[in-house]
């Protein structure tokens, strides 16, 4: 896959190259996660919303009692990287 650009209208919106989206699976209804690295650097990352709902239920199943933020944010990490 070759390098592709993309130019953002003014109303903050970036058409992702259609060979891009083709490589991706993505359709009209992809969702995605945007976050900045620095000033110069983003990172989209396509949701999966079914594995996302997944993860939450499993999460809620082994859990007896009510959690911290603190906790549900740590167990959030370990099952991350059990899978």
């Amino acid at each position: 896959m070759t390098v592709e650009t993309a130019k953002m209208s003014e109303r903050g919106q970036i058409i992702i190259p259609k060979e891009v989206r083709d490589y991706i699976h993505a359709t009209e209804s992809t969702i995605f996660t945007v976050m900045p690295l620095d000033e110069e650097t983003i990172v989209m990352k396509k949701l999966d919303k079914e594995k996302l709902i997944k993860e939450f239920r499993s999460i809620r199943l082994g859990v007896k009692e009510k959690l911290t933020a603190k906790e549900i944010q740590e167990e959030i990490k370990r099952v991350r990287k059990a899978q």
